[in-house]
């Protein structure tokens, strides 16, 4: 039992005093929405940023890719006995179609890169890259930012664009993101299966003038940008318009700005004259290489 005197206390508070216990309020309407309001723009202010260091993430394990493989290209050139920086399939002097940029190395393809030719076990580069045996996984040779080739409005590998094969990831259907920068002429100016190579495809390391500015490899969705108009905003696979990885002949790899195949300090031969800011896919000053079973006369001998 309460002491008289706390009861007296208590009946005989004043009234117009706050009462002991105060019932606390939720938030209004209006504070609802500004805090939702707050919190979104703050999504819309980080995401671009959550997006760029998941695309520089994506850059940079790229370019590792790259180096790895231009690694194995040293190693290889210098057991070639022509002295070959990028891997020539040993039919190449017979058939148009081992001329290939994609079955230098990585995982079997689909349609005619799963050719008997072609099939991971006889890549070249494979062995130099993990060595002897099978059952690998091939990531070297993927590109973790690798959506596949667009149309584009012109898309010179529009093997990429058949059905069944559209919309897949470049490693998936060539064995590997990576193209090997060939640099052919496909004009047909020359009698049938007459090619020569503008870049450092089917050339010895001796006759690449500048290792450090030409390019040997490139992010497969680069070709799309050469062969579209200059300045023409193209895709890249790491949000960035028309920039693309490469590796160089010397062996690093980095980042380039590729629009459009017109030069116009190259005249009439505009393409095979393709250079930009510390890059270049020709290797002018030396003469373009002609398949060994052609002769076009206007080439150097192999």
């Amino acid at each position: 039992m309460a002491p008289i005197g706390r009861i007296a206390c208590m009946t005989n508070r004043p009234q117009g005093l706050p009462p002991l216990l105060r019932v606390r309020r939720g938030f209004t309407l209006i504070e609802l929405l500004v805090v939702m309001g707050i919190i979104s723009l703050l999504i819309a202010l980080l995401l671009p940023a959550l997006s760029s260091a998941r695309s520089e993430g994506t850059k940079a394990k790229c370019l590792a890719n790259m180096r790895s493989l231009g690694q194995a290209m040293e190693a290889y050139s210098v057991e070639d006995a022509s002295g070959f920086l990028a891997p020539i399939h040993p039919m190449a002097e017979v058939r148009w179609l081992y001329d290939g940029e994609y079955e230098y190395g990585g995982k079997t393809g689909l349609g005619v890169y799963a050719h008997q030719d072609f099939v991971a076990e006889r890549r070249v580069l494979n062995r130099y890259v993990y060595g002897e045996g099978g059952n690998f996984p091939y990531s070297l040779y993927e590109c973790p930012g690798d959506t596949g080739i667009p149309a584009a409005p012109y898309n010179f590998d529009s093997y990429f664009l058949l059905p069944g094969y559209s919309g897949r990831k470049t490693h998936e259907v060539a064995g590997t993101s990576y193209r090997l920068n060939n640099h052919i002429d496909f004009t047909g100016i020359y009698r049938e299966y007459s090619q020569r190579f503008y870049g450092p495809y089917m050339r010895p390391r001796t006759r690449i003038p500048d290792p450090a500015a030409t390019v040997i490899l490139e992010e497969a969705i680069a070709e799309v940008a050469k062969w579209n108009k200059p300045n023409r905003l193209n895709p890249g696979w790491h949000f960035k318009t028309n920039q693309y990885n490469v590796l160089f002949a010397d062996g690093h790899a980095g980042s380039i700005h590729l629009s459009g195949q017109i030069d116009p300090r190259a005249g009439g031969s505009a393409y095979w004259f393709l250079r930009g800011d510390g890059w270049r896919m020709d290797c002018y000053p030396e003469r373009p290489i002609c398949d060994r079973y052609v002769n076009c006369g206007c080439c150097n001998e192999n």
